[in-house]
């Protein structure tokens, strides 16, 4: 029996037998390496802000595929780009992955206007803003209800609760004035941003008239813009729903802080 083990054509048959095997497990192997493009990643690229046609441009010579997820509206971005990814940018994948993104709407969803007639305007614009709507203009009726919203309207049509609109539309109010036109105090604008002089105005009871940007490069700068100068002196007495004009400037140097003694004292 060992004979026949040590023999030498035995031993050689087992040789070869086993050299078949790791030939094969070796052709095994390169074929599932290839098939599946093992150990060849793509770094996913960021597809942030982009269309679904750039995505395709983006995509196509990186062996890439897309899938739209879902769609979601968001006021501040641009129509119909993406907002998210998965994979996320920089990760590495396979070839042929799927790369699933969510975009903006392109239309914004509609949604029914909330019965805020005859309610007071500081509740009356807190609700309408968290339904996703923006205010414009502040107006004044005669009525006996004094800051009571007494109706509502964009762009001069007339709305009434529970009519559809669509998300970020700006809503007109026409305030109360009382029995007759109430005068308020003009407040102090300068060095504000456009969005802290709206807020301050509405609390007035006034509105934000032309808007005069200076030194100011690109639409990126003007956000960040200040108020140097205001149409009307600051505590000076008007009618309510008055337009205070106001210049911006990108240039802080031409911002002359000074309030009058009484804002600061109202202001600790």
């Amino acid at each position: 029996m060992l004979k026949f083990i040590f023999n030498k054509s035995f031993l050689t048959h087992v040789a070869i037998a086993i050299a078949v095997v790791l030939l094969g497990v070796w052709i095994l192997l390169k074929f599932i390496d290839g098939y599946t493009n093992n150990g060849q990643t793509i770094t996913v690229p960021s597809l942030s802000g982009l269309t679904p046609s750039e995505i395709e441009e983006v995509l196509k010579d990186k062996n890439l595929r897309f899938e739209i997820i879902d769609s979601v509206y968001a006021e501040k971005a641009e129509k119909g780009v993406v907002l998210d990814q998965f994979p996320a940018a920089d990760d590495m994948v396979k070839e042929n992955r799927t790369i699933y993104v969510t975009v903006s709407k392109i239309i914004p969803p509609k949604i029914a206007i909330p019965d805020v007639v005859d309610m007071s305007q500081r509740l009356a614009i807190a609700k309408l803003q968290s339904y996703g709507l923006k205010i414009g203009r502040l107006d004044y009726t005669p009525s006996e209800c004094l800051n009571c919203v007494v109706k509502l309207n964009i762009r001069g049509k007339e709305v009434r609760p529970n009519d559809l609109v669509s998300k970020g539309s700006v809503i007109n109010l026409t305030l109360g004035s009382g029995t007759s036109y109430e005068k308020v105090l003009v407040p102090y604008l300068v060095n504000l941003s456009k969005q802290e002089a709206q807020s301050k105005l509405q609390e007035s009871f006034l509105n934000m008239g032309a808007e005069i940007y200076e030194d100011c490069k690109t639409t990126s700068d003007s956000l960040s813009a200040k108020i140097y100068k205001q149409s009307q002196t600051a505590n000076s007495a008007i009618n309510m729903g008055y337009s205070i004009d106001v210049w911006f400037t990108c240039d802080p140097s031409k911002i002359n802080y000074n309030p009058p003694t009484d804002t600061l004292n109202s202001n600790p």
